[in-house]
């Protein structure tokens, strides 16, 4: 495993999450209100999701792997991303923060807590009730010390993985999903 490609999925290129100056966003009142929302159009991300999954080339998993910003086409601009540069980009696209949103797990996880959103039960993953929830996986819970973050809609995931790539899979609280830590940021129906 790639030390560097293991520090840019975790803590992004700089080390905080490759904002713009000025927006860490670790200090101060949180602009999301309290608890803090964050409207989602989930459409948009699963759009994006159905995009990368569908293109050709498809587009994989690759550790430290990030998209460019600036609508970047799935399999023309970007053949592979890691998990932190996916829900980046699709915070991206289907919110208004644009490149508010950092990037790596660790400064994601970090940004999200700073933020205010409300920690929630793993198992309110697996709810039908519109809601769109964000999980991350410390990277010291993960044999090989790399964190993970996925979006959680409906009790599936949107998220690219090992060996895969941007996919959904179902929200089981099983295996790494039992030591994940859950945050609401939309509420649901």
């Amino acid at each position: 495993m790639d030390p560097r490609a293991a520090d840019l999925t975790n803590y992004g290129a700089d080390g905080r999450g490759d904002l713009p100056p000025d927006e860490g966003g670790t200090e101060g009142a949180s602009p999301f209100g309290s608890p803090a929302v964050l409207p989602i159009d989930i459409a948009k991300a699963h759009a994006f999701l159905v995009a990368c999954m569908t293109s050709h080339p498809r587009v994989r998993y690759g550790l430290g792997a990030k998209i460019k910003p600036g609508q970047q086409v799935p399999g023309r601009d970007f053949v592979e991303v890691d998990c932190s540069g996916f829900v980046r980009e699709a915070i991206r696209r289907s919110t208004s923060l644009g490149g508010r949103f950092p990037d790596g797990s660790v400064v994601q996880h970090d940004w999200v807590k700073a933020q205010g959103f409300r920690p929630v039960d793993r198992s309110a993953g697996r709810l039908d009730d519109g809601a769109v929830r964000i999980a991350f996986l410390k990277p010291a819970d993960s044999p090989q010390r790399i964190g993970h973050v996925v979006l959680l809609h409906r009790g599936r995931t949107l998220e690219s993985h090992g060996g895969v790539g941007p996919d959904e899979r179902p929200w089981t609280v099983q295996g790494w999903q039992s030591k994940a830590y859950v945050y609401l940021l939309t509420p649901g129906d």
